[in-house]
């Protein structure tokens, strides 16, 4: 090192007199010290609020590259509650809760308090997943089976949720207080009903009439009774409600089967399919049959179309029901997913809209052929909740959806199964049939390819147009740590991501 520069090292203006080396904060007197104590007191303050600022911001903020979760629903309200509830710590379940809670007010044609469902939890993480069958369970009445909705969803709160039960419920009584908003679907539905004469019930009529008096997207007040229903399910819990439901309903249902109501815990199923893990619910579901035609596929190793139909048709089950019902997707920053499918039997169930304000479901109408067995037993159904995990990638891509038919839900997984992740959305627009026999009926009969009409046709099938309102299914794709979500077209939803 040259001499002149080790002088300047040595020079006073680094070392004291005492030749001890300044420190970096060094002060000549008793004045620069205060100040330099202000200054370090001011970065200090500045520091530590910088660091709260940060911090509110990664919680609350909209994400940047990881996000907090998403919520994907038939309703834009309901899915804003859902993400309200990752916000403030919740996790999926309890967003999907919240969303589920709030569908049953907004869309009381598809589901609601009086009906039933089935969802799937499952942690990325750890692997581990349990399906949670509230289905209805069987009683008295030959049409009305005993609704699993609400204690299924308590159940779900209580066992893997976070936030307490009020704060999921809060929203769906704000809402049901301001009145809800008449969708092409409740509008759509009640017309169908209205002109086939299917409403007996006075007081669904009268609703229904109240529907029809107002035009699209205009707001309407919930059935008479619905907010003392849902105030009394905020502050006592759903027991309190099974208890007054059991002596509202003693003409369809014994008093007993609905008191003494269990949801069940099942573990997940799962079959392996071009590169991924199918994770579905257990028996009395969809799930089996998923399972079935997903094996079937699996040893013909073909995946067209009229495959598909004649491995769904060759099954031994009765197509001839048209299960209608809500989806829900969330997923949250713990990397648990959650997929809701609920729903009250056909559209408007049993058409019975009870004085407290929901309508109960027909899941017997749609399982004729299944005898009462005892109040244990559920009334099978073919809701399909699903979660696909590609193998052997960690953070490799996630699918999670699900709907209220398996035979619409097998047409979305093997749509998105073959399409490439950033084309995800073009799935949204591929039109989707339903079998019925010798029977199909296709949605958006002009937009449905001829190719395969003429193929359904020469192979012995009749064509018609399905009716309205068109089943949904709202999903949430990840990739790493990059998530998508968005709703189904058929409904008038809107997906969240936070």
């Amino acid at each position: 090192m040259e001499v002149d520069t080790i002088d300047k090292l040595t020079s006073h203006s680094v070392y004291d007199y005492d030749g001890n080396e300044k420190t970096p904060l060094y002060a000549k007197n008793d004045n620069d010290k205060t100040v330099l104590k202000l200054i370090i007191g001011f970065c200090m303050v500045f520091c530590i609020g910088l660091l709260i600022i940060l911090l509110i911001h990664i919680h609350y903020g909209p994400h940047q590259l990881v996000p907090h979760g998403n919520v994907a629903s038939d309703d834009a309200q309901c899915s804003k509650y859902g993400t309200d509830m990752l916000k403030i710590g919740g996790n999926a379940v309890d967003a999907a809760i919240t969303t589920a809670l709030c569908n049953s007010v907004v869309l009381p044609h598809l589901s609601g308090l009086g009906g039933n469902g089935v969802m799937i939890i499952y942690d990325h993480r750890t692997g581990i997943g349990k399906t949670i069958d509230f289905g209805a369970a069987y009683s008295l009445n030959s049409s009305i089976g005993v609704p699993g909705f609400l204690i299924g969803l308590y159940y779900a709160n209580m066992k893997y949720g976070i936030l307490p039960w009020k704060t999921l419920v809060e929203p769906s009584i704000n809402l049901a207080k301001t009145g809800i908003i008449v969708t092409k679907s409740l509008r759509d539905s009640i017309i169908e009903l209205s002109t086939t004469k299917l409403i007996k019930d006075k007081n669904l009529k009268d609703w229904s009439d109240t529907v029809l008096n107002v035009s699209r997207d205009q707001v309407i007040a919930v059935p008479n009774g619905l907010i003392d229903t849902l105030t009394l399910i905020y502050r006592h819990g759903p027991i309190e409600f099974y208890k007054e439901m059991s002596k509202e309903l003693e003409l369809y249902l014994k008093p007993d089967d609905v008191t003494g109501y269990q949801p069940f815990i099942l573990p997940m199923l799962k079959q392996n399919i071009m590169n991924y893990s199918i994770l579905t619910s257990n028996k009395g579901t969809g799930g089996p049959i998923l399972i079935d035609i997903l094996s079937k596929i699996n040893n013909t190793n073909n995946m067209d179309t009229v495959s598909l139909l004649n491995g769904i048709k060759n099954l031994s089950v009765d197509w001839s029901a048209e299960n209608a019902g809500l989806q829900v997707s969330t997923t949250d920053v713990f990397d648990l997913y959650v997929t809701i499918i609920s729903g009250l039997g056909s559209v408007f169930g049993s058409r019975i809209l009870t004085k407290s304000g929901y309508i109960l479901n027909n899941a017997l109408d749609l399982n004729y052929k299944h005898q009462y067995i005892n109040q244990t037993a559920r009334i099978p159904s073919l809701h399909l909740p699903f979660i696909a995990v590609e193998t052997g990638k960690i953070c490799g891509r996630r699918l999670i959806s699900g709907s209220a038919d398996v035979r619409d839900g097998v047409e979305i997984l093997l749509s998105m199964l073959k399409t490439d992740p950033q084309d995800i959305f073009n799935v949204n627009n591929i039109p989707r049939f339903r079998l019925n026999y010798s029977d199909i009926k296709i949605e958006y009969p002009n937009k449905f390819p001829n190719k395969i009409k003429e193929l359904f046709v020469k192979s012995g099938y009749h064509i018609s147009e399905a009716p309205l309102p068109y089943p949904t299914s709202n999903v949430v794709q990840k990739v790493g740590d990059i998530s998508i979500a968005f709703s189904d077209i058929r409904g008038s939803g809107k997906s969240i991501t936070i």
